[in-house]
């Protein structure tokens, strides 16, 4: 009952296994869980419903809910398919709720959704650190797969169904897509690959299920190549039917799965040999070979088409602040451009380029990181300061955007990205990214009552304006931007500036 949303009559359950054995843990742990629910927001838009913490409504209600229905709006298109509502939501901020949710106990550690047809579970983003996984991402993905379940009548194999939500993601937006293209590449250069007989096997094991998500979405993307969009659906389809392994693929695809190898390994090898050459191992090369400057130098200039090599020589002299860095460094961002964290040639170079006073270049440099890492969020706090300093709109802009996206709860970063929608007259923007700042109990709260108005009143909304205007000026009396503020409002709504 809880799979399907009917809640009520999922309490009622529990609620009478809970009379007759008290000490059952999953029952106790499931009613805690839905004591919980009960206090959570609600917001109905459709056959669309979400379910937040209070707390985080005022602010969450205003991205999730529009991403959840252009998610939907999106794929049903796409898909040619409307799925049966209504599609539940709901959002923990605590991720062992999450786990009970779905599992009747804590833990689910990997996890961060879960989607039963009609019914979607998720991480809030303050269930885990800021920058460790993207929410936003992850709602995207859960979306697909309300499409993909209902299409195939819950038939369809696990490699389609996750294969396709990752597939969308990097359709949606291309930097959720990449954090795992390394990891792929290694995986091919290694031998590691798994065989497309296997794929469904490789989400079992938890030493080949992140691998095994990637090569799935990877072998949509190739069936959508090489079959077109309408033989995607077509095998959703045949699944549901009841049709079930080569048989759905021969009825859509004319081909089984072995067969499908072939032509999946030549596209790999167009898309990741280069990027797989760039890590292979060197023959000849010891662990401990070339660790002084020296021999990590000539083992660079020996290799140049070697990352492992470019990315050590750089990081060698980066650590003593030495601007040669730049060179190996940007051979090794060349040669695997799709790197990404702490410690790749991007961060490396962003961070010796602030060392030593060239924000331009740190700027440049931190921009072509957030590209392909799409849940840095430390490195866009970095382009914001920057950008801010410099006075580059928009890639203060861009970096704004990344903050709000991971940490939709730093108030700073919605006062910046309001800010920055103002200097472009994107006034319905600038609104929302105030209210949230606003909701969020900014530390100057004069000035945010204050932005929030200006914002009001660009939109046209004067009396509002005005509101905000006077709740300032109860906090600040003498502040003149406020007392501007009211003046206009009352100008543009024609009265006086009287309560």
């Amino acid at each position: 009952l809880l799979r399907t949303g009917d809640e009520i009559e999922a309490r009622q359950a529990l609620e009478r296994s809970f009379s007759f054995d008290r000490f059952n843990r999953v029952t106790f742990n499931l009613l805690q869980m839905l004591d919980k629910l009960d206090a959570f927001t609600v917001v109905r838009d459709g056959d669309l419903i979400v379910k937040m913490q209070g707390d985080e409504a005022p602010v969450l209600r205003e991205y999730a809910v529009p991403l959840a229905k252009a998610a939907l709006k999106t794929l049903s298109a796409k898909y040619q398919f409307t799925p049966t509502g209504p599609i539940l939501v709901e959002i923990f901020p605590v991720h062992d709720d999450f786990a009970v949710r779905n599992l009747g106990l804590p833990g689910m550690i990997g996890a961060l959704g879960a989607c039963f047809g009609r019914v979607v579970t998720m991480d809030s983003p303050k269930a885990r650190p800021p920058g460790e996984f993207s929410w936003q991402a992850t709602l995207w993905h859960e979306i697909a797969h309300v499409i993909t379940l209902q299409m195939s009548r819950q038939r369809v194999p696990r490699w389609l169904t996750e294969g396709i939500s990752v597939y969308e993601e990097g359709r949606a937006r291309p930097e959720w897509g990449r954090d795992t293209e390394v990891p792929f590449a290694l995986a091919l250069e290694r031998g590691k690959a798994i065989r497309l007989t296997d794929l469904n096997a490789g989400f079992t094991s938890p030493d080949t299920i992140g691998l095994a998500y990637f090569e799935a979405s990877l072998l949509v993307d190739h069936i959508v190549k090489t079959y077109g969009e309408e033989k995607l659906r077509t095998l959703l389809r045949s699944y549901g039917e009841g049709l079930e392994g080569d048989a759905a693929l021969t009825k859509a695809l004319g081909v089984s799965m072995e067969q499908l190898q072939d032509g999946f390994d030549k596209t790999v090898e167009q898309r990741f040999g280069r990027l797989r050459a760039a890590l292979a191992p060197v023959p000849g090369q010891g662990k401990n070979a070339a660790a002084d400057p020296a021999g990590l130098r000539a083992a660079a200039l020996a290799n140049p088409g070697s990352y492992a090599f470019q990315l050590a020589y750089g990081r060698a002299l980066a650590s003593s602040k030495d601007t040669a860095a730049f060179e190996p460094l940007e051979k090794a961002a060349s040669l695997v451009p799709v790197a990404i964290g702490e410690h790749s040639p991007r961060a490396i170079m962003a961070q010796l380029a602030e060392e030593i006073g060239d924000d331009a270049r740190a700027l440049k440099e931190y921009e072509a990181l957030l590209e392909h890492d799409h849940t840095a969020v430390d490195p866009a706090r970095r382009l914001a300061a920057l950008a801010a300093k410099a006075g580059n709109g928009a890639a203060a802009t861009k970096a704004y955007e990344r903050i709000v996206a991971l940490d939709p709860f730093d108030s700073a970063a919605h006062t910046g990205l309001g800010r920055m929608a103002m200097t472009t007259n994107q006034t319905a923007m600038a609104v929302r990214e105030f209210t949230a700042a606003m909701a969020l109990g900014p530390a100057d709260r004069a000035s945010a009552h204050c932005d929030l108005g200006e914002a009001l009143l660009a939109a046209g909304r004067p009396a509002d304006a005005k509101r905000e205007a006077l709740a300032t000026l109860e906090l600040a009396p003498s502040y003149e931007r406020a007392q501007d503020l009211l003046l206009n409002a009352v100008k543009s709504a024609g009265g006086e500036p009287g309560r």
